[in-house]
This record gives C-alpha cells, structure tokens and sequence, in this order.
C-alpha cells in the first residue's frame, strides 16, 4: 500500500475505518489520542518476527551470541 504522505491521509484512513466525520477527528478527541490508539491497535506484519523468542536457557545464550 502507497499513500499516508500527510496527515489528510491519515485522516481519510480514520473516517473509513472507524466512522468518524472529519469534524469529530478535528474537534472530537485530540490528535495525540487517535494516533496512540492507532499505533496501538493490532495489525499483520510479513516476514520474520521482529525479535527473537527465548523459550530455554540455551535460547537466551544463543541470542546473547550471535547479538555481537
């Protein structure tokens, strides 16, 4: 996907996925709220996890090796 280059972006995303008016985003709650909420909500990520997970000792090791 291509586009959120502004916050317009970001506003017209919003007023899909969650209904709002473009006067209840402006007037509505703060800004610094909907974005917390946004980066907070959960989402589908491709490729590899982002870190490793540790389910052993020898895991924490092995992680802590090749950290370096």
């Amino acid at each position: 996907m291509d586009g959120l280059h502004s916050p317009w972006g970001r506003f017209g995303q919003l007023m899909n996925e969650r209904g709002y008016t473009r006067r209840q985003l402006l007037w509505g709650d703060s800004w610094i709220n909907i974005l917390m909420e946004s980066a907070d909500a959960p989402r589908y990520m491709k490729g590899s996890r982002p870190a490793p997970v540790a389910e052993s000792s020898e895991d924490i090791k092995r992680i802590l090796e090749n950290r370096r």
